[in-house]
């Protein structure tokens, strides 16, 4: 359990002493799980598959698709061991349905290979062709290998090598009803794929029809006769915000897959449990369409008009789905909100189309995840209370009155797979002092076992929880913050604090956060205010929510009176204007952040477009409409306000914030003769970080040492760190 490795861990430094400075190289050192390699449960239960990201390859920093080393373990614990010999690299794992056999993707000299591990003797086989590995910025979830239920066949989808890039063209002519301009083309996913299926016992690939297609999704049908796939069309293609979805079936025997729903996408779609029709909502009900013949049928009346996250189990013939309570939500569908629909968790029965509500009625929990045992008895679902954010596993039965509750902790779950009879449930869990690690929970236990330990070099480590406060923004609103304090921190031991800001972050209680743990190691309190954020009134939002919150630390008797602020991208532009309208800070150390309205709106992308007036930014207007919102918003209008010292770092290769906006600002107070330094990163994207182990330590450093040169505390790191 995760809390008993914490436990352990602080027992430890009491026995040795002082606990070690955590540092950047320490952030660096932090194994973790690939995205498509976590924690998976084998249908007997008998394994837990993962794989860990390769920390020696710096091309793995932030990578979208990491090299990862996959390992088994028994769901009683044990010690792992690798699938394949050292050194080598695989990842998204995917069980048999009886468990016997675990199928998985081997990366090996830029190409990619579907392999299977069997169970009883340790042996590893290839199958099929191999393909170009996805060294793409886009993420995969959901395409992995696919067992059919027979155990006979594996669906996969097969990256097609992309083509040789073409050479930019002396003249460019851009046209007003042009679909995609040239700067939105950095934010297209151009991969192209083709289905698969593969012989489990002799190895042959066969493709499920000629064409390839751009990906979004792809699903299995319960009786293994059917694959269904949802894909961007052609001709809208990278259209921002316009893209259309088509959904294809293909018949495993082979022949072109065929669309499904022509002119009209529903908002999901789901095989049915006998695999022929497919499940989907439209106009207030739940349809079943046929696969053959097209015919459409109704399964449920009065079906919820916004649902999510379908879960068919095929064995019971249940569907689970989130069902967004009315009147809760984002009251302007147009603007960019993170204020969520309240959900209920929703069962339908299909054979009789009555459905049964899991949640309370008074209840506000977040509810996510639900997903089905193999054999159909069992669903598990996820629940955050919105006061404690203390997060819940869940069991429910078919038949049973209510959902029971399994686990609860503060900590954050997910990634779930189940054995098949809903006995034994594997999921990832972290804390806010522990990163993630695998965990095996079972019906005749009241707390999980870990069967994976990713960190032991951080029990050298004392990490903090935040505490959590409450507090009103300038106009009375109701907010709440997360605050880390270094041990020992009081009025005999006063510490400067460094305020990130972005929007929420309360939610991130129960995230292990390394910067946090890192600026605490060094002496520093570390603030994460929430923000309300107005339309039209974006900057000033952040000023009404921010201050009260450092006010209210400021009284709290620990701090000693001295505030830096801290934050990238659109906490950036928070930090930006924060510093331009209020002399509170002492120091800023902010990353890419967009300073002027005008020129993000204008600087050659539709998506900047929609950024500024509608998206994150919420201005609400455009620049004609109402040009000044875009001055009163922008923190490069205010430049000649700012007295705290700022460190701007940026990277030359960010396509998503535009490199001139941070020289916008240092160039400014350059003019101004004001206290600036920019850090440019040649090969710096929008993280800076990524793939370049140099350009990390060393962002991170220069973030330390701002802080030491303008809120010293005297304990910084001298062993490298």
């Amino acid at each position: 359990m995760l809390r008993s490795l914490c436990y352990l861990a602080l027992a430890t430094l009491t026995a040795q002493g002082a606990p070690a400075v955590f540092g950047p190289r320490d952030m660096f050192g932090i194994a973790t799980f690939a995205d498509d390699g976590q924690p998976a449960l084998s249908p007997d239960g008998a394994w837990v598959a993962y794989a860990t990201v390769d920390l020696a390859k710096e091309s793995n920093i932030l990578a979208r698709h990491p090299t990862a080393f996959l390992f088994v373990v028994s769901s009683g614990g044990g010690t792992p061991r690798p699938v394949l010999p050292p050194g080598e690299h695989a990842s998204a794992p995917a069980w048999s349905p009886d468990g016997s056999r675990l199928a998985f993707v081997r990366t090996q000299n830029g190409r990619t290979q579907i392999m299977i591990w069997t169970a009883s003797s340790g042996s590893v086989q290839a199958i099929g062709d191999s393909f170009a590995q996805d060294t793409s910025a886009w993420a995969s979830e959901g395409l992995g290998p696919l067992w059919t239920s027979d155990g006979k066949t594996l669906v996969i989808v097969q990256l097609e090598t992309a083509p040789p890039a073409v050479a930019k063209p002396r003249v460019t002519v851009i046209r007003t009803e042009d679909s995609i301009v040239p700067g939105d083309a950095f934010f297209v996913d151009k991969r192209s794929w083709k289905v698969a299926a593969i012989d489990a016992a002799s190895g042959r690939q066969r493709m499920l029809g000629s064409k390839t297609y751009s990906l979004r999704s792809l699903t299995l049908s319960p009786d293994g006769g059917s694959v269904m796939f949802s894909a961007v069309t052609p001709e809208t293609l990278g259209h921002f915000r316009a893209e259309k979805m088509v959904t294809w079936v293909a018949a495993l025997a082979g022949g072109e897959p065929r669309a499904v729903f022509s002119g009209h996408e529903p908002a999901w779609s789901r095989f049915s449990p006998d695999g022929r029709e497919l499940l989907f909502p439209e106009a207030g009900k739940l349809h079943a369409r046929s696969i053959d013949s097209g015919a459409d049928r109704v399964v449920a009346e009065n079906f919820p008009s916004s649902t999510r996250q379908p879960a068919v189990a095929a064995k019971s013939k249940w569907l689970a789905v989130l069902a967004a309570r009315p009147g809760t939500g984002p009251k302007d569908k147009g603007m960019y909100s993170i204020l969520e629909p309240v959900d209920d968790m929703l069962v339908v029965d299909l054979s009789t189309g009555r459905s049964q509500k899991l949640t309370a009625a008074d209840s506000a929990d977040e509810v996510s995840g639900p997903i089905w045992s193999p054999g159909g008895g069992v669903l598990l679902f996820r629940t955050v209370d919105p006061v404690s954010l203390r997060e819940t596993i869940l069991r429910w039965s078919p038949g049973e009155p209510a959902a029971k509750p399994w686990f609860s902790a503060d900590e954050q779950f997910a990634h779930f797979s189940c054995s098949g009879d809903g006995s034994l449930a594997a999921f990832s869990a972290m804390s806010a002092t522990r990163p993630a690690d695998a965990l095996v929970l079972d019906s005749h236990s009241r707390e999980p076992r870990a069967v994976s330990h990713l960190n032991p070099q951080l029990n050298a480590f004392q990490f903090v929880e935040p505490q959590m406060f409450d507090y009103r923004s300038e106009d009375g609103q109701p907010l709440r913050a997360l605050l880390y304090q270094p041990a020992g921190s009081g009025p005999e031991h006063r510490a400067p604090v460094v305020t990130y800001v972005y929007e929420k972050l309360s939610p991130m209680k129960n995230r292990f956060n390394p910067e946090a743990q890192m600026h605490v190691s060094h002496g520093y309190a570390y603030l994460m205010p929430d923000v309300l954020v107005t339309v039209g009134h974006t900057g000033e939002s952040f000023v009404k929510s921010v201050v009260p919150a450092v006010n209210l630390t400021r009284s709290m008797g620990f701090s000693d009176g001295r505030f830096g602020i801290t934050g990238g991208s659109f906490g950036g532009y928070a930090g930006l204007f924060l510093i331009s309208h209020v002399d509170i800070f002492r120091a800023a150390v902010l990353r890419a952040p967009p300073s002027d309205f005008f020129s993000t709106w204008a600087d050659g992308r539709d998506r900047d477009i929609w950024t500024i007036e509608t998206g994150q930014a919420r201005a609400g207007v455009s620049p004609w409409q109402n040009p000044l919102v875009y001055i009163e918003n922008s923190p490069f209008f205010s430049a000649d306000r700012v007295h705290t010292p700022l460190l701007i770092m940026h990277g030359e290769k960010d396509y998503t914030v535009p490199t001139q906006q941070g020289e916008m600002m240092f160039y400014a107070l350059r003019y101004l003769k004001r206290p600036a330094e920019l850090v440019l990163y040649r090969e710096g994207e929008h993280s800076i970080t990524r793939g370049s182990r140099e350009d990390y330590l060393d962002y991170y450093q220069r973030t330390l040492d701002w802080w030491e040169k303008y809120l010293p505390t005297g304990r910084q790191a001298t062993n490298g760190n």
